[in-house]
């Protein structure tokens, strides 16, 4: 196995090596060094999806990613490679993900209005919507909705922006401390769901148990425990799409 470069000095003999000679030893150990980046990558997405996602394939498609980070890299940018690479690989795991969503777009313009319901309903009503609410609301029936939910959590979580092609492309330097600062603020969501639901997400998410299997641990029917999972799931993201449009805001108004 290759030797981890520690030394900040050694870094930059081999970031000097690589850039001038583009030599295949530089980049390998240019790769070891920073494959602690993917590691932060991958812990920051996988606990958001389903547990037959596996946490290798996620983190091949991250070394993708930190590989062309760092053939396509221009110092002169004036960026540091961490920030640009963490943009890179996290680009190339969304990617990779999204195109394990099943969803037709009008299926995912489906799973939009059903967002869209959630946020007219509770600013109307002051109160969160049910399923049924939603089921109202966009004409959709219970079972669609919680098929959506289901088929649709890398549109439902990571947006369907186009696919990463220009990797030279400067990222927001601001991206690294927001990802940190979403992965706290989700941590308070979860915590501060009712227990039943907190349940849900540990059973399924992290112990891996089916919705069956939930359904028996908790003595409700499995159609239930979908609904409850996907009600769930709505609200996160509703939440999370409120943070981000805060963030953004604060943003416009502390640029120049």
């Amino acid at each position: 196995m290759m030797n981890i470069v520690e030394k900040s000095e050694d870094v930059e003999k081999l970031w000097s090596d690589f850039l001038t000679r583009r030599d295949k030893a530089s980049r390998e150990k240019l790769l070891e060094h920073y494959l602690f980046l993917v590691r932060i990558v991958v812990g920051r997405i996988l606990y958001l999806l389903p547990p037959y996602i596996d946490r290798e394939d996620l983190e091949g498609y991250g070394i993708l990613g930190l590989l062309q980070a760092l053939d396509r890299f221009e110092p002169h940018r004036g960026v540091r490679f961490e920030t640009y690479a963490l943009s890179r690989i996290r680009g190339a795991i969304l990617d990779y993900l999204r195109s394990l969503d099943p969803l037709t777009r009008g299926e995912r313009q489906d799973l939009r209005r059903v967002l869209e319901a959630w946020r007219r309903w509770e600013k109307d009503k002051g109160k969160e919507p049910t399923l049924e609410d939603l089921s109202e609301a966009t004409g959709l029936s219970l079972r669609e909705i919680t098929w959506l939910v289901e088929q649709g959590k890398p549109a439902l979580f990571f947006g369907e922006e186009e696919k990463v092609e220009d990797l030279g492309e400067v990222p927001d330097p601001s991206e690294v401390l927001e990802d940190r600062e979403l992965l706290e603020y989700l941590g308070r969501l979860i915590d501060e769901l009712p227990e039943r639901e907190r349940l849900i997400l540990s059973l399924y998410y992290f112990e891996g148990l089916t919705l069956r299997e939930i359904g028996e641990v908790l003595s409700v029917s499995e159609g239930r425990v979908s609904q409850i999972l996907s009600r769930t799931l709505l609200r996160l993201r509703v939440r999370l799409e409120e943070w981000e449009g805060r963030q953004r805001g604060e943003r416009r108004e502390k640029a120049p």
